[in-house]
């Protein structure tokens, strides 16, 4: 073994569901929801279409897909087929948990990320990204010298009281840029190709390897609605559906470290992940955060909303009033990006955004994407 190549594991315990998107949806009428059970069914979509073959309500079924109301299930009831005939083509169920299905209404469900067998995983790709999150927000808290200039960027990036067209514009744009200058700054050290600092080649996080997790099974995932929380404590549940990880679901990752790249020890990821959390902490203490579960020390994976994926507020932490200004600028940003959602309101609140990205599990209100990682030596079995 080479001594320069170190290994280690990464356990992610979920303390608030997880999402972790596979870029597919399941359609209104193409799954069955049993209130009674609080149960959703997936079905295998080859299997059912030789079934209904076999049952001749092809036909009568492409109608009910085109023009018919109301969800799968009733109308396999009415074409008099019983749940013991569904079984062999049901794929997988999964808990409905507390999603709201108001006078039956049905929404399209957002799937997780599976693998060849059907099987829930988080890929190495997800945990690595959330990781260069928590690495630069750590080096824009403790090193804030180093990226003034970058701060004067952001403060003159969109000034509030330009015609709204423009402020789009220039968000988009100079958002990604100056975000890009942001992390080649922080980690494009290796000066293999010194006339172009953002080529890839010189990102010294090229020597930080995440494998997949170890796929769970798909009875560890619930499914969770959108829910808003807002300052005022007001929720907001909004028809969004999700499969996500169960809280309290434990994935393991494989670390590998070439230290011949990279410096960043084990320790120093941490250590990133509690400054990250730090910082995160000043935007929720503005929340009713008393009945709200979840914490730990990374947030993973989508619906955890705009801080969870950007280092705007550690970026002004140490500036002199530094949380106002990130305040402003977040404000700046949102409402120039989301112009209809009324995000320069803002300011006037004094926090932004104006929500955090919560759902229910059993009756209780959670944090999503809210995950404890602890990083330890590799034992091979």
């Amino acid at each position: 073994m080479k001594d320069f190549v170190k290994y280690y594991t990464i356990t992610l315990v979920m303390e608030g569901p997880v999402f972790i998107a596979s870029g597919q949806s399941i359609g209104k009428k193409e799954y069955l929801f049993d209130a009674r059970e609080k149960q959703v069914s997936i079905p295998d979509m080859p299997k059912l279409y030789r079934f209904l073959k076999n049952h001749r309500l092809l036909t009568a079924y492409e109608t009910y897909m085109i023009e018919g109301r109301g969800d799968l299930l009733s109308w396999l009831r009415r074409q008099g087929i019983s749940a013991q005939q569904c079984a062999p083509w049901i794929a997988y169920s999964i808990d409905s948990g507390n999603a709201v299905f108001e006078n039956r209404s049905k929404k399209e469900i957002a799937t997780f990320l599976k693998d060849a067998y059907g099987c829930p995983y988080i890929p190495g790709s997800s945990l690595k990204g959330a990781l260069r999150t928590v690495l630069l927000a750590s080096e824009l808290v403790n090193q804030p010298q180093k990226f003034v200039q970058a701060q004067q960027g952001m403060r003159n990036m969109v000034r509030s009281g330009e015609p709204k067209s423009m402020i789009r514009k220039k968000a988009r744009v100079m958002f990604r840029k100056e975000a890009g200058e942001l992390e080649q700054r922080a980690f494009h050290t290796l000066g293999r190709n010194r006339e172009r600092m953002a080529d890839a080649v010189n990102d010294m996080l090229g020597g930080l390897q995440i494998g997949d997790s170890a796929p769970v099974s798909v009875k560890d995932l619930v499914l969770c609605q959108k829910i808003d929380v807002l300052h005022t404590g007001e929720q907001r549940q909004l028809p969004i559906l999700r499969e996500c990880l169960k809280p309290g679901t434990e994935l393991q990752f494989p670390l590998r470290i070439d230290t011949r790249l990279c410096k960043i020890t084990p320790e120093q990821i941490s250590k990133a992940a509690t400054d990250f959390v730090r910082v995160y902490e000043s935007f929720l203490q503005h929340f009713p955060m008393d009945h709200i579960l979840g914490g730990g020390n990374l947030y993973l994976g989508g619906g955890c909303g705009f801080l969870s994926k950007t280092v705007l507020y550690p970026l002004f932490f140490k500036s002199g009033n530094g949380f106002q200004t990130a305040v402003n600028k977040t404000s700046d940003i949102l409402a120039a990006q989301f112009w209809n959602h009324k995000h320069d309101r803002d300011r006037v609140v004094g926090i932004s955004p104006r929500t955090v990205k919560c759902t229910k599990y059993h009756g209780e209100l959670y944090e999503m994407g809210a995950c404890t990682m602890e990083i330890t030596d590799f034992t091979p079995h």
